[in-house]
């Protein structure tokens, strides 16, 4: 299992919103629009009441949104570099630059976690994590993934 089977360059996005709930909404837009099985209204809906629950703003200007359904078929993720700081509630109280967005069936609780440790090998990274704040295109953060 590789981060770019479920990242692509069509799924990253740069936005200039500093507003959590806009953000997570184009994103989901995004992943609807790359994959039939996601309902964006059930979709969304999932991912703000997991924001409810408890932030996904994990430290170190990231958060990575996730919703499972049953609906969606395979694993996706849709990242987003902001251009500005945006207000996340996260554990470490300061803004977040980076956004992840995970999708995927929710009988598939390993795969999940697999993604999830991939996209953290990166962030938890601080030579990476400054090459993503600071790229300029897709295939610049594609490449902080390449290797994984």
């Amino acid at each position: 299992m590789r981060i770019l089977d479920y990242l692509s360059e069509s799924s990253v996005l740069f936005l200039d919103s500093t507003n959590k709930q806009e953000i997570l909404s184009v994103m989901a837009n995004k992943a609807a629009e790359l994959d039939a099985t996601v309902n964006v209204k059930s979709f969304t809906k999932a991912i703000l009441e997991r924001e409810t629950i408890m932030s996904t703003g994990i430290g170190l200007q990231v958060a990575i949104p996730h919703a499972k359904l049953q609906t969606i078929q395979d694993f996706f993720v849709v990242a987003a570099i902001l251009q500005n700081d945006a207000e996340w509630d996260a554990l470490d109280k300061k803004p977040v630059r980076l956004v992840f967005m995970i999708g995927g069936p929710a009988d598939k609780q390993a795969d999940y976690l697999k993604i999830l440790s991939k996209i953290t090998l990166v962030i938890k990274n601080p030579a990476r994590r400054k090459e993503l704040r600071q790229a300029k295109d897709a295939n610049a953060v594609l490449a902080a993934f390449a290797e994984l």
